[in-house]
């Protein structure tokens, strides 16, 4: 008898030991699964983070590209306005040669603009032909008053090195008809371009008259295409984690621009 209520009693302590398993392994699912919903969300709010943060990303890189776009549109235009005027201004002066000889060349540039006008980026020799290009028909318009020179430090390789097309022409053509040409004499243009860590130097350096001495109103003129270069380095920059800039020095006699650009590398 007395061993009968001994093993009820040893049954009722196993009974008691195992609800206590089965209570505690419910509530160690409990938090398990708890837990497991948790990390579940905040795996899934990582990711949908990530993606609407990869969506931002990729929605500015196109609303940069397309300002991009919509800027070097803007400067073609402009350039090429001002050479056509240059075309009529030689025919109704009756010069037929001069004519001739400046539309050869300008049919030739513009060719290489509209070829490079979706291209964000074209190597340096590829730019700098253009403005030597540019700066022959300017020599013509000034009746060979202008003379230039372009040194490329020896680290640097034109052929791999990459520029944004048509970057230096804005400040080339503000040297040209906002210092040089009011001079009344033979002026110069010095382009060089050097290396400067990870960035690329391109200095642009003439002798003319200089922004004190140039009008309010030949000043006003001029800074349509220095805006928009400054705005495309800008985005270049908002685009490449970069700090590109532009940099105008008054001289004694002249200006001096500094242009640091991203070194970018085609190979």
């Amino acid at each position: 008898m007395q061993f009968k209520m001994e093993r009820q009693q040893a049954e009722a302590e196993e009974e008691i030991k195992r609800q206590h398993l089965v209570k505690n392994g419910y509530l160690a699912g409990a938090i398990l699964l708890a837990l497991i919903s948790i990390a579940s969300y905040f795996l899934y709010k990582r990711r949908r983070d990530a993606l609407e943060k990869r969506k931002v990303v990729e929605f500015n890189a196109k609303v940069a590209e397309t300002e991009l776009k919509a800027l070097r549109s803007q400067m073609n235009p402009h350039f090429i306005f001002n050479s056509l005027n240059s075309i009529s201004d030689f025919i109704s002066r009756n010069d037929i040669k001069q004519a001739d000889e400046y539309l050869v060349k300008f049919s030739k540039l513009t060719r290489a603009i509209l070829e490079n006008s979706e291209k964000k980026w074209i190597t340096l020799e590829e730019d700098l032909e253009l403005m030597e290009l540019y700066m022959q028909l300017e020599a013509i318009r000034l009746e060979n008053h202008l003379e230039y020179s372009i040194t490329v430090d020896e680290d640097i390789e034109p052929d791999n090195t990459l520029v944004p097309p048509m970057i230096l022409q804005p400040f080339i053509e503000n040297s040209i008809w906002h210092g040089i040409a009011p001079k009344g004499n033979t002026g110069k243009i010095d382009i060089q371009i050097k290396k400067k860590g990870d960035m690329l130097l391109c200095v642009v350096e003439d002798n003319g008259i200089g922004r004190a001495t140039a009008s309010m109103d030949t000043k006003e003129k001029s800074s349509l295409g220095v805006k928009i270069t400054t705005n495309r380095i800008e985005i270049i920059n908002h685009m490449k984690n970069t700090e590109g800039s532009i940099d105008m020095i008054d001289k004694k006699e002249g200006l001096r621009v500094e242009i640091n650009l991203p070194l970018e590398l085609q190979f």
